[in-house]
């Protein structure tokens, strides 16, 4: 009982999406209609009866009575009537079922119970991930709470990316003087030729200049003795 009824409720919005109206509201107004009609009838004839014979008090009180069990009656005798009534309202209100709402073309697509698993299975997958990613993004958070409360000043940063970027300006100065000193040692070769290099050699550029080599090791360095002063 409760799914059809929740399988009626169903067509009703479908029909109420399509048409603005849904058949249970078609057959109320027309329930609605002929009652009426029927309680209308039933009232103009007792005041014709009324007003025709005359009646006294007693009279018009049984008619009263009379009323109200005619239309009793009338309505109980209309029931059959009204029930094909709401079957013709149900075939030509009714939606079709094979008419799917804009929102409800993707059912158009069947899956078995393999498919349906896996989809399934993906849905789980990416609720983890949605998951992990609350709780990093939480985490960032705190992380980010904990640098405000050491802020790095503004100059010390540019001072350090000013350095950083003069320092690339020369990638290969490390290659320069080392190419430097391969220079010069080709030049002091070509110079010099396969001589043996010494110091004198190296400092004393003046032409004739005579110098002695001294070994410091044979050097004798004379202590003295500190005199006493008397006073």
């Amino acid at each position: 009982m409760a799914s059809s009824e929740l399988q009626k409720r169903k067509l009703e919005e479908y029909e109420m999406q399509l048409f603005n109206f849904h058949s249970r509201a078609v057959y109320a107004t027309l329930e609605n209609i002929i009652s009426e009609r029927i309680y209308c009838t039933i009232q103009k004839m007792c005041e014709t009866i009324q007003k025709s014979y005359q009646l006294n008090s007693e009279s018009v009180a049984v008619l009263k009575s009379n009323q109200k069990h005619l239309e009793k009656a009338y309505c109980k005798g209309a029931m059959p009537h009204l029930e094909n009534i709401k079957n013709v309202v149900n075939k030509y209100v009714t939606v079709p079922s094979n008419v799917l709402l804009e929102e409800d073309k993707h059912q158009r697509t069947q899956y078995s119970d393999t498919e349906f698993q896996n989809i399934k299975q993906n849905l789980e997958d990416l609720q983890g991930r949605a998951k992990r990613a609350t709780v990093l993004n939480a985490i960032l958070k705190e992380e980010l709470q904990i640098l405000e409360q050491f802020p790095i000043v503004e100059d010390n940063v540019n001072e350090m990316c000013n350095i950083v970027k003069n320092d690339l300006k020369y990638p290969d100065i490390n290659d320069k003087l080392h190419q430097l000193v391969e220079n010069y040692k080709e030049s002091a070769s070509s110079l010099f030729g396969t001589t043996s290099i010494t110091d004198k050699t190296k400092y004393n550029t003046a032409d004739n200049l005579m110098c002695k080599d001294f070994d410091l090791n044979d050097l004798e360095i004379e202590e003295k003795e500190p005199s006493i002063l008397s006073n």
